[in-house]
């Protein structure tokens, strides 16, 4: 199966452990978190990656992409984030990545938020130029958006895709928020499905208060999110991609307070996930 799991939660974790855990609970695929506290950090050396990317690739396990929490919004030159972006092109390579994560707009919780300004035009130039210096690499790593902030919806990120025009430039589909937007799954498939080169998967609720635009994460299969139809109608796009859990108890509270062991969370996804796959 095209199942791995994001490394956000691994933090302390050695490449042999998250190699262990891939093998325990049935994994093919990791998405590796660079930040300083992970396996892999900013300052990591060529021959550390290197060293790396010979552990997963010996196990049979495919580092899917850099989940990066790198930001692009037109707001600015945005001058550190390029850089930062630059060295993450570098440690894909190394790694054999396929891409690497990059969110757009702002990071923003209510309703009354989601209207913000950007210079359009400028976040398009900046996202071109890194996929500019990703294709002249000659390697293969593509600049991956993620479906979040004020660009979820398969109505806002076609049309910047089309303008950006870069064949490394692809969508990480998060299913929660398009959905979090309003948008069914059906219209963000048919909108981005041929530029889907990702997946995560995870769960909610809406929260009680009113002005909330984001949701409550649950367990996965246990909040509203269609799961089994959202993967059906990936299967019809014809996607053949990742699916990726991305458990978040680092930045959200309410899945830090279910108190769940790691892997537990693991095992339970790979159980849910072979269900639905075998629909």
């Amino acid at each position: 199966m095209m199942l791995s799991f994001s490394t956000l939660p691994c933090e302390g974790w050695s490449v042999e452990q998250l190699i262990e855990g891939c093998k325990q609970h049935g994994y093919s695929g990791i998405e590796l978190k660079i930040d300083y506290g992970y396996a892999i950090t900013p300052d990591s050396t060529e021959e550390e990656v290197k060293a790396a990317a010979a552990r997963f690739r010996e196990a049979g396990i495919t580092v899917t992409n850099i989940g990066s929490g790198i930001l692009l919004n037109g707001l600015g030159e945005e001058r550190e984030a390029r850089r930062s972006l630059s060295r993450h092109i570098r440690i894909a390579e190394l790694l054999e990545a396929g891409g690497i994560r990059i969110f757009t707009g702002t990071f923003f919780k209510k309703i009354s938020e989601r209207n913000q300004a950007h210079d359009k035009e400028r976040l398009i130039r900046h996202i071109q130029e890194a996929c500019d210096e990703a294709l002249a690499r000659g390697t293969g790593v593509g600049i991956w958006i993620e479906t979040h902030n004020e660009f979820s919806t398969g109505m806002q990120l076609k049309p910047m895709l089309e303008a950006i025009h870069r064949s490394n430039c692809r969508i990480i589909y998060d299913i929660i928020h398009p959905y979090e937007f309003g948008e069914a799954p059906a219209d963000t498939i048919r909108l981005l499905g041929p530029f889907i080169a990702h997946v995560h998967m995870k769960d909610g609720v809406p929260f009680e208060e009113a002005d909330m635009h984001e949701w409550k994460y649950t367990r996965t299969g246990d909040g509203q999110l269609p799961l089994a139809a959202i993967v059906e109608l990936l299967k019809d796009s014809g996607y053949a991609g990742y699916y990726s859990l991305e458990w978040e108890t680092k930045w959200r509270p309410e899945l830090k307070e279910l108190d769940l062991a790691l892997d537990s969370v693991f095992a339970d996804y790979v159980q849910l996930m072979s269900g639905i796959l075998a629909e």
